[in-house]
């Protein structure tokens, strides 16, 4: 079961809408608002890779959303 934190940038004084959006995307585990580089932690849990790259993608996608990290767990 593929696991992966993406950490967020989103526009400053839109990181609690983001937060929100990204908290309903389905696989989303938890989110985090941060202070320092980024602006939001994220932990997805998916079936495949195929469906956590699918969620990467889909926070990409949210409106204020400036650029993400992705890190893979390995164990």
């Amino acid at each position: 079961m593929p696991l992966a934190f993406v950490m967020v940038n989103t526009i400053p004084d839109q990181m609690e809408p983001v937060l929100e959006k990204i908290r309903e995307i389905k696989c989303v585990e938890e989110a985090y608002m941060l202070y320092g580089v980024y602006d939001i932690l994220t932990e997805v849990k998916t079936e495949t890779t195929e469906e956590l790259k699918e969620i990467i993608l889909h926070i990409r996608t949210v409106k204020h959303v400036l650029n993400t990290l992705t890190l893979m767990a390995v164990s």
